[in-house]
């Protein structure tokens, strides 16, 4: 059976390490189903186990899923549509605003339903998707009878890469969580550093952090952090056949033995997530030229996907298919049915993939 395997010890390990670097609340960041590894069960097991108590999503629909977990939960994502911030206020949803007009509709749509709104201000400090760019116009949201203002934050840009760029972000920030304050409005929690930032100094963390791969153990730069890695793709050998030498394998005949073969068979492939992987996104020449630069030393490797049966790495002949993988385990002691990893990330694993919790 093929599964992924979400060790939980794992992860409130993660919490912990994150937990014994700051003294500012923690904000696990649960968006794209906790980034693959299950969004509720990540978040009951932090409740029950951690006492958390604030969760972020960044989609409504991300939010639905944690109503019955018994914490509050803050939706990042700046919503303008009646529809969605009307069922947002009827559930006691956190939401981000970014605009008068937006805090107005949340207004309207809490004295309706005889509520009071809770919401965090959402600043554009440079990155530009989301938030006030004019920190003067948030001062009208104190005004609102039916809207509390429970936090204030906003989002980095680079916090990975480059340390000048987050410093100028943050100065904005609390230049204008400064500028609030003076005028004498209370902002609520502060918060800015996502994952890499709160690794990175303490000068970000503020009343808030927010943690999404540092929670899964997968962060996108050098650290000196214990994280574990959660989320073990498995399956199983279906067959093994022996191929003779010349015999190709696989689509497009682009793979030829050298030699007598034993070849396993696994039943996954990339509609499960078997190299799926994010396609570049860059702009900067001196990005795609470090990328070019990449592709060009991996043809002096050998980049044929690995593979673990029995705690043994082995390489994949032929292209990995939809539903299939072959792998040669001509030098390997295995049989149908054992197990096979594959080191792929949880976000990639299709959903269709059963995640077993242990």
């Amino acid at each position: 059976m093929t599964r992924l395997v979400v060790d939980t010890n794992s992860i409130i390990h993660n919490y912990n390490q994150i937990e014994a670097l700051t003294h500012s609340v923690i904000i696990p960041m649960l968006k794209a189903d906790c980034y693959g590894i299950g969004a509720k069960k990540t978040a009951q097991l932090l409740h029950q186990s951690c006492g958390v108590n604030l969760f972020a999503v960044s989609r409504i629909e991300e939010a639905q899923q944690l109503l019955d977990v018994g914490a509050q939960i803050l939706v990042t994502s700046c919503y303008h549509q009646k529809p969605i911030i009307d069922l947002a206020v009827e559930q006691g949803l956190i939401l981000a605003v970014d605009s008068v007009l937006q805090a107005r509709q949340i207004d309207e749509s809490a004295k309706a339903q005889n509520k009071t709104a809770s919401v965090h201000i959402k600043l554009d400090t440079g990155f530009g998707r989301f938030g006030f760019r004019d920190v003067i116009s948030a001062e009208e949201l104190f005004g609102f009878e039916n809207i509390k203002v429970t936090g204030i934050f906003s989002h980095f840009s680079s916090a990975f890469a480059s340390e000048k760029i987050t410093d100028a972000q943050l100065e904005k920030f609390e230049n204008a969580v400064s500028y609030l304050k003076n005028a004498g409005f209370d902002v609520g929690l502060c918060h800015i550093a996502n994952s890499s930032a709160t690794v990175k100094s303490d000068k970000y963390h503020l009343d808030a952090v927010r943690i999404g791969s540092a929670l899964i153990g997968r962060l996108p730069m050098a650290h000196s952090l214990d994280l574990k890695r959660v989320g073990r793709f498995t399956t199983e050998i279906c067959d093994i056949r022996t191929l003779k030498k010349g015999s190709n394998i696989g689509y497009g005949n682009v793979f030829t033995l050298k030699k007598d073969t034993r070849v396993a068979i696994l039943p996954v492939g990339t509609a499960d997530g078997v190299l799926v992987k994010k396609d570049y996104d860059t702009f900067r020449l001196i990005d795609i030229l470090r990328y070019g630069f990449h592709v060009f030393k991996m043809l002096f490797k050998d980049n044929r996907l690995t593979v673990f049966v029995n705690g043994k790495a082995v390489k994949a002949v032929g292209r990995v298919a939809l539903t299939h993988t072959m792998i040669d385990v001509t030098e390997l002691d295995c049989k149908v049915g054992d197990e096979a990893i594959i080191d792929i990330s949880p976000l990639n694993c299709a959903d269709k993939v059963k995640r077993e919790y242990i």
